[in-house]
């Protein structure tokens, strides 16, 4: 097998469809490509429209129970995927008709982890608890979508057809997310160029909504971390240990998936958390590049600039 397209999934039945209709419009037409979806203990009837689906290569479904957390439910798919390449791709993404094709030519070159464009976004359904930052989004965009006026008692209303999916009429209806994160990344892949040429922290990269590497590299360096429960970082811990075992990152922004609109699946203090575990789990003068981009707001570095703080500590 070539490939496993590993989409953890919790309670996103109609976005996950969405994702699956893509899918079935990819340019690839090998039969060495899977996909594994895992049911990472959903309550909606995600499990019910997988059984229907009609995909156009071979579907795994892995059931878990009970979440516990995004980590372990990947690591579930890696254990029970079969191909060479593990293309990550979350539930809420659709990706453009050549998104296969592409990641799989990226891997002509070992030893790469491809980090396709993961900022670009797209309202498919209008949900009731959209953040304030989410409404204003679609308000700039509102009427593309014939809409003139928002009903307060839309949960879940579709604003996309199956069609506009396989002819690819979405783009014209997506952004790029406008977010301080975001920006320093684009301005880092300015800087040092799209094989981030004397840049030592690519594993900011490490985004696996839209990610490949090989499937031994991510065995050897122990998959991802389970003990990563809540919400973040679980791709960057993963990131960090294939940077360190001699991976090279490549930024490829030609390879497109939208990710789509939805309500926020986490709690404020989620990423407080996990950056704590992450400071525990990596304090170590070999690991200093993760604190520090871990910490950075809090005490006050310029992210684009952390990588000459990194360079001069590494030449000590």
């Amino acid at each position: 097998m070539k490939a496993s397209i590993i989409i953890p999934s919790y309670n996103a039945n109609e976005r996950l469809y969405l994702n699956l209709t893509a899918l079935n419009c990819q340019s690839y037409n090998g039969d060495d490509v899977e996909v594994v979806v895992i049911d990472n203990g959903s309550t909606d009837n995600t499990m019910e429209m997988l059984k229907d689906f009609e995909l156009k290569y071979p579907l795994k479904i892995i059931r878990i129970d009970k979440n516990r957390g995004i980590a372990y439910g990947r690591n579930e798919g890696i254990l029970n995927s079969e191909g060479e390449i593990l293309i990550f791709h979350d539930s809420d993404m659709i990706a453009s008709k050549d998104y296969i094709e592409q990641h799989l030519e990226a891997h002509k070159k070992p030893n790469v982890v491809v980090c396709g464009l993961f900022w670009r976004r797209v309202f498919t359904y209008y949900y009731k608890h959209f953040t304030n930052d989410q409404v204003l989004n679609f308000e700039k965009i509102r009427e593309k979508f014939g809409l003139h006026r928002l009903s307060l008692y839309w949960d879940g209303y579709p604003l996309v057809e199956d069609k506009w999916i396989k002819n690819e009429e979405l783009l014209p209806y997506s952004f790029d997310l406008d977010f301080g994160f975001i920006n320093d990344l684009k301005e880092i892949v300015k800087q040092y160029g799209r094989g981030f040429t004397d840049y030592y922290l690519p594993w900011r990269f490490c985004i696996t909504n839209n990610l490949s590497v090989e499937r031994q590299k991510v065995i050897d360096v122990g998959m991802f971390d389970p003990n990563i429960v809540r919400y973040g970082y679980e791709d960057y811990d993963l990131g960090v240990r294939l940077y360190k075992s001699g991976c090279s990152f490549v930024m490829a922004d030609h390879i497109m998936s939208l990710h789509q609109e939805h309500p926020s699946n986490y709690r404020s203090d989620d990423l407080v958390v996990n950056i704590n575990y992450m400071c525990d789990k990596y304090n170590n003068i070999y690991y200093i590049d993760v604190p520090l981009v871990c910490m950075s707001d809090n005490i006050g570095l310029n992210r684009v600039n952390l990588n000459g703080i990194v360079k001069d500590i590494y030449q000590l």
